[in-house]
């Protein structure tokens, strides 16, 4: 990875951090891009201790000029881009009688419409370098719906199919695109929205060592989806009925 460049959305904590740390530590220099500048400039201050280089961009990715400005920024500051990770996301969790408006539409904003317009602002300098990989931090819930999911999962299963597109679009150019599925992680959004278990969930640097895994691959190797969990949502196996024995 030495000598690459990647771009991380959703960088300032969580899975984004923590993938920021990964990658630098195969050499990759990274762009960290979230709403809150403080988050991000302290986490690109934490890579540059690893050794590579970190810029971080502020940016809100619902916004169509941020994500031009990110990726002019990124393109002025190391010339190429190499890698996004499109990990950026929101949740309020509701049943459907309540799901608010507003909270239907910021999700699709965040989860759907942003990972929509940060992989069109690379997705073609990426074909023109006929190089390049995206991977889309999606979430379980992307191919489960649970109940007072309706509007993260539908986001989340929207994302999925967005990742298969872009990766069948990118084929013939050599760029790839892989979702990642993490089930339940131990990040600030989901004590936002969860009561749990701490010590069941996943960190986010079980994610982030899946996302460098990807990303490392000779380019040979297609992985479309990953799904870790946690050991406790594993489902149990089954008899399937048969008989002593057998």
């Amino acid at each position: 990875m030495e000598g690459k460049t990647a771009v991380i959305t959703g960088a300032g904590r969580g899975i984004g951090r923590a993938t920021a740390h990964a990658l630098a530590r195969e050499g990759c220099k990274v762009v960290l891009a979230a709403p809150e500048m403080d988050q991000i400039e302290a986490v690109a201050a934490e890579v540059c201790t690893i050794g590579p280089e970190a810029l971080a961009v502020q940016t809100d990715i619902q916004h169509k000029s941020q994500v031009v400005a990110l990726a002019q920024a990124a393109f002025d500051r190391f010339g190429a881009v190499d890698i996004l990770v499109n990990n950026a996301g929101v949740a309020i969790h509701n049943s459907i009688p309540n799901i608010k408006e507003e909270d239907w539409d910021w999700m699709m904003a965040i989860n759907l419409k942003g990972t929509f317009l940060c992989t069109q602002a690379f997705f073609q300098h990426m074909c023109d370098r006929r190089t390049g990989h995206i991977v889309n931090i999606v979430s379980r819930a992307g191919k489960i719906g649970g109940a007072k999911f309706g509007a993260y999962a539908s986001s989340k299963f929207g994302m999925l199919g967005f990742t298969q597109v872009t990766d069948a679009e990118g084929v013939e150019f050599g760029v790839k695109a892989t979702a990642v599925c993490p089930g339940a992680v131990d990040t600030q959004q989901r004590a936002e929205n969860h009561v749990d278990d701490h010590s069941k969930l996943l960190l986010p640097e079980d994610v982030a060592d899946y996302v460098a895994f990807i990303v490392t691959r000779p380019a040979r190797v297609y992985i479309s989806e990953a799904m870790p969990v946690p050991q406790y949502m594993k489902p149990l196996p089954s008899s399937n009925n048969l008989k002593p024995g057998i």
